[in-house]
């Protein structure tokens, strides 16, 4: 009997498997030894044919790859790489859902050697129907009704699990928190597809700005955050400035609409701000007080007592003239 096709697992794309290969490689390289992983690598070749594969591409594969593995990973076993929270013994597409939560975890232990080879390959899984969270990969379903560049950004849940976990490994972490200034206008007065075109060159432009050193993730409808581990107050001002500055010197979309950002930075320490939720509210709320000042800003928290006042006079004057 078949089984419903709901209970099936989404199969991994020859894309994913393809970054898959392409990141392991990059590993070899890496200045510090990558724990023991749990893929069962005397099963890659036919994995990999199952799939579809040719069989040229699979003796490329073997000639580079298959030695190296176990000569770098002398303790390779067939097991769960997170206390069996993966069938390590399931073949075909398990075993390939394996490989991927362990390159996942991997770089959640090893979160400087990340690179933009973790970003394709993470992208490319989540198309596949899969993101990692916290020790396993979980299915999840994309909002089609978002085009792809957007839908692609991990979320607030997302941030909160990798904040968190940079925190327990004892790692310091920034939240840079964006809010864009008179987004608003790009769809009232052009269109939500222009609307659509302005989020995706801002979020390219904040990817320029970060270049692989932090992630960034979507957090509302024209909000975004970037996590930067291991970066002091300092780095993370001048890195959220450059982002202002940036989103600032992009041409008015449409000829006549012009966005800005309101930014909020938050830097994680031993006493207040030592949990991914309040990191990421004294974020939220050193934005506000730009977004409520003068907008086109970056604040620091704790905010300047007497900005966050004004910000407080001007919010509440701009909910009583919205009418709510």
């Amino acid at each position: 009997m078949i089984a419903p096709s709901e209970t099936v697992p989404p199969p991994l794309s020859s894309a994913t498997v393809a970054h898959m290969i392409q990141l392991f490689d990059s590993m070899y390289r890496a200045p510090t030894p990558l724990v023991h992983p749990m893929f069962d690598i005397e099963q890659l070749s036919t994995t990999l044919f199952a799939m579809g594969f040719d069989h040229e591409f699979i003796s490329g594969c073997q000639y580079r790859y298959y030695w190296n593995f176990k000569s770098l990973f002398p303790a390779l076993y067939d097991g769960s790489f997170y206390g069996s929270r993966v069938d390590g013994r399931s073949r075909g597409q398990g075993d390939l859902r394996g490989f991927a939560t362990f390159l996942c975890g991997a770089f959640v232990q090893h979160s400087a050697l990340r690179t933009s080879l973790n970003n394709l390959f993470e992208q490319s899984l989540l198309r596949d129907g899969y993101r990692f969270v916290g020790r396993s990969l979980v299915e999840v379903k994309m909002d089609m009704s978002v085009v792809p560049h957007l839908a692609e950004l991990p979320n607030r849940e997302s941030l909160l699990s990798d904040v968190s976990s940079r925190l327990q490994a004892d790692v310091c972490v920034a939240v840079v928190f964006i809010d864009l200034d008179h987004f608003k206008q790009v769809n009232d007065q052009l269109s939500h597809a222009q609307g659509d075109a302005c989020l995706v060159k801002v979020v390219r432009t904040i990817s320029d700005v970060l270049r692989h050193r932090g992630r960034l993730y979507r957090v509302g409808g024209d909000e975004f955050c970037a996590m930067l581990p291991n970066f002091c107050a300092d780095e993370a001002n001048v890195t959220a400035e450059r982002i202002r500055k940036s989103i600032d010197a992009l041409k008015p979309f449409g000829g006549k609409a012009k966005v800005t950002a309101s930014i909020g930075v938050a830097v994680s320490d031993s006493k207040q701000l030592s949990d991914a939720n309040a990191l990421v509210k004294a974020a939220d709320e050193a934005m506000y007080v730009s977004k409520f000042t003068t907008k086109n800003r970056v604040c620091v928290w704790p905010p300047d007592q007497k900005d966050a006042a004004q910000a407080e006079v001007n919010r509440k004057k701009a909910t009583r003239t919205a009418g709510v």
